[in-house]
């Protein structure tokens, strides 16, 4: 049997997101494995690498993400960019 793949995503928004966003994908029976990051505000997922990021998205729920204004990034280089210039985002579907 072939080993899963698995995406990472990072997700960057206000306080207390995180909470929220783990009961709506608990509740969403979507396949994910949380991360744990000492960074405050951040949030470390991987999901299946067959599993589009905006599968992810809809789990999670468009009024999560607005409410926390969330950022999800799938590669940490454009992660620590957004650290430094929160301009230059590229928003990823």
């Amino acid at each position: 049997m072939k080993g899963m793949e698995w995406t990472t995503v990072y997700i960057r928004g206000r306080a207390g997101a995180e909470s929220e966003v783990l009961k709506n994908l608990e509740h969403s029976g979507f396949r994910f494995m949380r991360g744990h990051s000492t960074e405050r505000g951040l949030g470390l997922y991987w999901i299946p690498k067959t599993v589009a990021l905006r599968e992810f998205k809809k789990a999670i729920g468009s009024k999560i993400i607005f409410r926390y204004r969330l950022r999800f990034f799938t590669n940490v280089e454009d992660f620590v960019e957004s650290r430094h210039n929160p301009k230059s985002i590229v928003v990823e579907h």
